[in-house]
């Protein structure tokens, strides 16, 4: 080999020490800018995670009192429930008695129809068959009826 090959490898080997140095500078830059790029994202990602955890936390919060409250008003509803129940069953026997009431108080004023058209008919003269026939009483009440009918008219 001549001296002047042992130079040119020897500038051509320092050249290509420099080239790859320069590439592998090149190279770790851009690793160093995407390792801060992702440490950014990192940190980002850190953020959005921290302020996803509070506000879990703070939905949790708000869902158990939501759960305190709604347990509060299924009781209170329960206990209305119950208590409108025990009204309206008062209510439907108040009713049925009212009703009861109602049915004596027209099977009375039936009566007292046929007792009104007996006097009418004292006061018109008829005598006790008469009544008794019209008015489909029996005998001792219309004889009472006619008794009190004529007390009635010495006394006035």
């Amino acid at each position: 080999m001549s001296l002047l090959a042992v130079p040119i490898i020897a500038v051509l080997a320092l050249f290509l020490v420099i080239l790859i140095s320069g590439i592998f500078f090149v190279l770790l830059s851009k690793v160093k800018e995407k390792i801060a790029l992702l440490s950014m994202q990192l940190q980002s990602t850190t953020l959005v995670v921290n302020e996803l955890q509070m506000l879990n936390e703070q939905l949790q919060q708000k869902l158990d009192v939501m759960d305190i409250t709604n347990e509060k008003t299924a009781m209170e509803n329960t206990q209305v429930s119950q208590q409108l129940e025990h009204r309206i069953k008062q209510l439907q026997h108040q009713t049925v008695e009212q009703q009861q009431l109602i049915a004596k108080w027209q099977n009375s004023e039936e009566k007292d129809k046929f007792y009104n058209r007996a006097f009418k008919l004292a006061e018109k003269g008829a005598d006790i068959e008469e009544i008794i026939s019209e008015c489909e009483l029996p005998r001792a009440e219309v004889e009472m009826l006619l008794s009190v009918y004529h007390q009635r008219t010495r006394t006035s």
